[in-house]
């Protein structure tokens, strides 16, 4: 008979929650890592702005109405930049959360696996111990039938 486990609907649904929080954790660690690639480019931007601002500057001469358009632009990329880092703020909480999930999940199955192995181990013990008696069993009917042989002698007629 083969092995089948009582609560192997519950395991294999635990197994597809578990997988399902693995998804999840994994999207929203993409999420991260394209909003800080985001934040970065934007710094890097800004970082450049600043500089051809600078420069434009230190020549002086007729580009001074452009300063009041760097000037916004950089502001724009200051909000865009403070926005996006809010944003990176609630995706770490968001991935720390579906990280616990994770855990919990994980642990759920494990319980269950540990279950599973008991169980398993009791099933193994008990298929044993019923083949070890119908080893017995055999053992001790061929012993009854040649002893019973032994005691019936030689049969009749051999001439002995």
């Amino acid at each position: 008979m083969p092995f089948r486990f009582s609560l192997q609907e519950v395991l294999d649904y635990r197994k597809r929650i578990e997988e399902m929080r693995q998804r999840e954790l994994g999207e929203t660690q993409r999420s991260v890592d394209r909003v800080e690639n985001l934040i970065g480019q934007a710094r890097a931007l800004r970082a450049r702005c600043r500089s051809e601002l600078s420069a434009r500057l230190e020549k002086g001469g007729q580009w001074f109405p452009y300063h009041e358009i760097y000037v916004n632009y950089l502001k724009a990329l200051e909000g865009l930049i403070a926005k996006s880092e809010t944003h990176l703020t609630d995706l770490r909480a968001e991935l720390e959360r579906r990280r616990l999930l994770l855990e919990y999940a994980s642990r759920q199955r494990q319980v269950l696996d540990e279950l599973r192995k008991q169980e398993l181990k009791q099933f193994v013990v008990g298929e044993r111990r019923a083949e070890r008696k119908q080893f017995d069993e055999m053992a001790i009917r061929n012993y009854l039938v040649s002893s019973r042989e032994k005691d019936a002698g030689p049969p009749e007629g051999s001439g002995q």
